[in-house]
């Protein structure tokens, strides 16, 4: 697999605050969900392609450890478990904790992986970056029959260098904009986090707007104006009610449509019952035009929000 194939197969999402931020992982497996889940929970098949694994986790609390190689060991705890989406507590030495959350779900044919990693510490996102790519395609030799194991094992045959580079970029240019609102924390969530609120006020001045949103982490979203020719479209990374939202983001139209996107919504309480809304949008922009071309579109929007909630 070349850099270039890499780029590809793989979407990218960067959510979370820019001093703990949080990298999300999509990948396609040509197996079904449950062979696909096998894989990332059995520690006889994580070892294939992760590394040695010392525990048997086989619930809540459980904890477990694994060799990475050369004896670079990571201990974990299971922090949550159930149908296709495992959580860890994720502890490297020299690093704060931070987590691992892991979902699987069927996707035509074969299954989807999703990968977040949430809470590092900012100067080791970007080594993680290229790290987690360089397994997961480890995993997918191990489920296409093939013997590489887990990365060094071969003397290192998946590139890291294109996906790096992809996530710096990505990192190092991540529009961020605040708005205060007059209107609670609580009627904020209700807005940004409901079907019914979405359609209240996105892109209120195109009248065929069609809003559809399963909000739920893993649950899909299609926001639609088809006078103007826009989709919108992505996942819930994160939905921690009533002050965090993440999602990815697909912009499509005429020039086609956006790759490894993302959003994160934080609300705080701003005092005189007003909210502040802090906005992060990333992607791999080589230009500041695209964050200048969103910065205007999300002021506009979000005075949309605004002027609703304030009964205008």
């Amino acid at each position: 697999m070349t850099a270039t194939d890499r780029l590809d197969v793989f979407a990218r999402a960067l959510t979370g605050s820019a001093e703990r931020p949080a990298l999300t992982f999509t990948r396609s497996y040509p197996v079904d969900a449950d062979d696909l889940w096998a894989a990332v929970t059995d520690p006889a098949r994580l070892a294939r392609w992760l590394g040695a694994v010392e525990g048997a986790p086989a619930g809540v609390g459980d904890s477990f450890r694994v060799d990475l190689g050369d004896h670079d060991l990571v201990d974990l705890v299971v922090t949550a478990c159930g149908p296709g989406r495992v959580a860890c507590r994720w502890r490297y030495p020299g690093e704060p904790d931070s987590e691992v959350v892991v979902a699987v779900a069927p996707e035509g044919p074969g299954s989807r992986l999703t990968l977040t990693h949430a809470q590092l510490a900012a100067a080791a996102a970007l080594d993680y970056g290229g790290g987690w790519e360089d397994l997961l395609d480890a995993l997918a030799a191990r489920l296409a029959g093939g013997a590489a194991g887990p990365v060094g094992d071969d003397g290192g045959s998946w590139p890291v260098g294109g996906s790096v580079d992809r996530w710096r970029t990505i990192r190092d240019g991540v529009l961020e904009l605040e708005r205060t609102i007059a209107a609670s924390p609580d009627r904020v969530w209700d807005a940004l986090a409901t079907p019914e609120g979405l359609a209240s006020w996105w892109w209120r001045h195109w009248g065929d707007v069609v809003v559809e949103a399963d909000v739920r982490p893993g649950g899909a979203y299609r926001i639609a104006a088809p006078g103007a020719g826009i989709v919108l479209e992505g996942r819930y990374l994160a939905v921690d009610a009533p002050d965090h939202l993440a999602l990815t983001w697909v912009w499509t139209d005429a020039d086609g449509a956006t790759r490894d996107e993302a959003v994160d919504l934080a609300l705080a309480e701003a005092g005189d019952g007003a909210t502040l809304l802090t906005v992060r949008h990333s992607g791999p922009w080589a230009t500041p035009a695209p964050a200048q071309d969103y910065r205007q579109g999300w002021e506009f929007t979000l005075a949309q929000l605004a002027d609703v909630l304030a009964g205008s």
